[in-house]
């Protein structure tokens, strides 16, 4: 019998246990319930999902073969419960779980969801994206049975920390250094560290934000091409993952233009159109066109 089957006898029993009549009726549309209980299951196969229903007047919490094999385990390995599985929990992510799942239980969200750490069969920790609700009350409108999903996003978890530790060593460098840095969107000038405030003049980030390179460097370069125009072939190269040094002449905010030495690198962390600038005075003397 296939689990969609099997899933509905369950749910039928259930009523009559409860002094519900079976009825044809009902017989009549137990291929239809099976037809997308089977359809639930490929998907459920395909997404490699882990499924699980927390009786809750017994405490049982019948998982999957997917759940168990994410945390490493056997099928049926070891029986869960409401407690097991609240012992598997990391004990910094308890508290907000449990939170979130009386939250739904009293009717204060309509879908369960929470994110947290499961302790595997290693001992190790595994990020999952829990969701979940009431899928059965009994008359009273007490719930009976609450059903959901438990997705691994160790992945996912594990690259937002890598993120997060690069992007917090670079704003120290950034702070650290005495080169300028300015940090570009899509051709825009997005941020910059003090050095940037110092090398152009200014105090805080506000004159350079938002601006386009060309619009902190003359109209024209020393060897006659347009400043924005070629700002904008340089930084196309460099979103296209070709790292750029070039020589440019900028402009501070008190109009006084200088020689520099740009480095431009395409940034993949920080999305498309990401581009790290680093830009250093050149000691030679700037000669003017015209």
């Amino acid at each position: 019998m296939s689990y969609g089957a099997a899933l509905f006898l369950s749910i039928f029993n259930r009523s009559n246990q409860q002094g519900q009549t079976p009825t044809t009726q009902y017989m009549k549309i137990l291929p239809v319930i099976n037809s997308s209980f089977q359809t639930l299951e490929h998907i459920i196969n395909i997404m490699q999902a882990g499924t699980w229903e927390w009786n809750i007047q017994t405490g049982i919490v019948r998982v999957n073969r997917f759940w168990y094999a994410m945390l490493g385990y056997d099928e049926a390995e070891p029986e869960m419960s409401m407690q097991a599985w609240q012992d598997m929990i990391h004990h910094d992510d308890i508290q907000h779980v449990m939170d979130a799942v009386h939250e739904h239980l009293s009717g204060g969200t309509a879908i369960y969801q929470s994110e947290f750490r499961l302790r595997n069969r290693d001992g190790g920790w595994v990020w999952v994206q829990a969701k979940g609700k009431i899928v059965e009350y009994d008359n009273n409108r007490s719930p009976l049975y609450f059903s959901g999903t438990h997705i691994d996003i160790t992945k996912q978890k594990t690259d937002e920390d890598a993120l997060l530790a690069a992007n917090s060593k670079y704003r120290f460098l950034c702070r650290n250094t005495s080169d300028a840095i300015l940090f570009l969107k899509n051709g825009i000038i997005v941020e910059g560290n003090p050095g940037a405030f110092e090398l152009f003049g200014c105090k805080d980030i506000s004159p350079l934000l938002d601006k386009h390179p060309a619009m902190i460097s003359p109209e024209y370069q020393p060897d006659g091409s347009e400043s924005r125009q070629k700002a904008e072939a340089h930084m196309q190269s460099a979103a296209s993952g070709e790292p750029q040094c070039f020589e440019w002449v900028h402009t501070r905010i008190n109009g006084e233009s200088f020689l520099t030495e740009v480095h431009l690198q395409h940034i993949p962390a920080y999305g498309e159109g990401s581009i790290l600038a680093l830009v250093r005075t050149r000691n030679k003397q700037l000669v003017q066109n015209g």
